[in-house]
This record gives structure tokens, sequence and C-alpha cells, in this order.
């Protein structure tokens, strides 16, 4: 028997998915002790099946992976075979030890969920997926870049003239990803980032004489500086700016960022539980369960 169980951290996905792939869905009970640590209990007993736990663990990162590890062990001392689905997956941007003496955040943390039973593990558009698998050892892993999802919503845009923008190297096989599923063009720009500092230039001598629609299509966006740094420059130049990203945090201001500098449309999927008003949010399951499928998860 399959189980789809959610923890507090499901952004909707879980109830979506056991319908999809015909699971029984169901939840875990928690609670804040007065000291502030995490309890959690099976609201079902699952005992000796197959679970999809899903837990995105974004916001309040630090109480979301605890709530994972707990439910991997739980789940674990009862028998099941545990594939943890981790729409967004904390603490994965420190991936290496950029300055001497750093902690490498994403090695600790799949290390720790690892030894807690974990039998697989399924992100979504992780932000190094190479580094996650390395990290994780002999576990199965499959990292989901949802870029037939995106090209659904984005097919309108190709009579007008559509390019896709990577607005890093890191994001140039995504773009071109997109780019071959919908038939059109794309742009790689160059980003450099001052180690110490944090300050971020690119080189968008590219995007001159740029026409028509330009979509930026990225991992995730959480201040909005890089994009809106890009959007201004396309929109100056009278070209209609469209934003897809796997992960909208939008903190803070960005928004309103976003906003100014002449971004049109933004379109994500439901990684998170924070909903931002004015995202357009595509439906993620029906395509994740046959993804699912095809990699033998269930």
């Amino acid at each position: 028997m399959v189980w789809v169980v959610s923890l507090p951290g499901d952004p909707g996905l879980g109830p979506e998915l056991a319908r999809h792939i015909g699971a029984t869905h169901s939840t875990f009970f928690s609670k804040r002790f007065p000291d502030g640590e995490v309890y959690l209990r099976m609201a079902e007993r699952v005992s000796g099946d197959r679970v999809l736990l899903v837990q995105s663990m974004y916001p309040n990162q630090n109480d979301r992976v605890v709530e994972s590890l707990l439910a991997l062990e739980l789940l674990e001392r009862y028998g099941n075979e545990v594939t943890l689905i981790a729409p967004y997956l904390a603490y994965s941007r420190q991936d290496k030890e950029f300055l001497p003496g750093e902690s490498i955040s994403l090695r600790s943390l799949m290390r720790a969920l690892s030894s807690m039973g974990l039998s697989s593990l399924v992100t979504v558009d992780a932000h190094n997926p190479a580094a996650v698998r390395e990290f994780l050892g002999s576990k199965k892993y499959v990292n989901v870049v949802p870029v037939e999802v995106f090209a659904g919503a984005l097919r309108s845009y190709l009579d007008r003239g559509l390019t896709v923008i990577a607005p890093d190297q890191g994001a140039s096989e995504r773009a071109r990803a997109l780019a071959e599923k919908l038939g059109c063009g794309y742009v790689v720009i160059r980003k450099s980032r001052d180690r110490v500092t944090g300050e971020v230039t690119h080189s968008l001598e590219p995007l001159e004489g740029l026409r028509g629609v330009a979509v930026v299509f990225d991992d995730i966006v959480s201040t909005g500086g890089t994009v809106a740094n890009i959007a201004s420059f396309l929109t100056a130049r009278g070209v209609y700016v469209v934003l897809a990203v796997s992960h909208a945090l939008l903190v803070g201001d960005a928004p309103e960022k976003l906003t100014k500098s002449g971004i049109r449309e933004v379109y994500s999927i439901p990684t998170v539980p924070v909903r931002v008003p004015g995202v357009r949010y595509l439906e993620l399951a029906p395509y994740l369960a046959k993804l699912l499928r095809e990699k033998e998860i269930i």
C-alpha cells in the first residue's frame, strides 16, 4: 500500500498527489512545547508500507528540518519505506566551502536525512542537484525540473517573438531545456559575485537588440534584485518581460521591486506554503505523479 503523508510544511501538494496516484492521504499531528521544541504524532498508524512524505522546508526552515528528521525516524521505526518529497529544499545554496572555515549546510542536511532511514529523496528544481546527489550517497535521488509545466503556460507568447533568458551561467541548462520545449531561442547572462561583499554584477550586452517577449527563467527568486535589474534593462528597450520561477519566495519588498522593473507576469509552482498575490501558480501534482511512476518511486 502507498501512503502520501503530509508534514506541516506541505504546500498543498500532498492531497493532490495522493489523488493523482490513487494513494491514501494522511497527516501528522504536530504541536510546539512551551520551550519551543517540536512534537509529532501520526494521525493514522502507518506501518510496513511505502510512504511519500511531503515537506517543503520554507518558511521556518529550522522547524521544517527537525520535523522531517522526526518523521523519518518514526516512519522507519514502523517498518515503512520512505521517500521524502521536498518541493523546496532548505540549506541547499551553501553547497561548498566558498570561504575557509565555512560549514557546508547541504552536506550536513543530506547526512542527517540519510541517517534517519530515508529510502529516496525527491526535490523540485534543487539549486545544485549534482551536490545533493553527491552528499546523499547511495540513496535514490530524483530532481524534478518542471520545464514541461512552464512550457504549457508560456506557449501563448510564441507568436510575439519569445526568447528565454538565463539570469546566470548556472541557469543555462534550465533555459536551454525550456527553449527547446518551446521551439525558441535563449540567451545566457554572465553574472559575477564578490564572495566577501556579496555584490553582484551582470554582463547585459547579450540582451541588446532583443525584441518581443523575454521570459526570465530561474530556479529561485528571493529578494528579486537580480531579476529586477535584468527586467529594467529589457523594459527600457521595449521588451515585454515575463518571469518564470520554480520557487517564488519574493521576500520583503521583492513583489514591488519586480513590478517597478516592468515585469508583466510572474509564473511559479506551489513549492512553498506562502502564496504571493499576483503570482500565477501552475499545477505540479499531475506532472510529479507521472514522473514518480517513470522513475519507479511508486
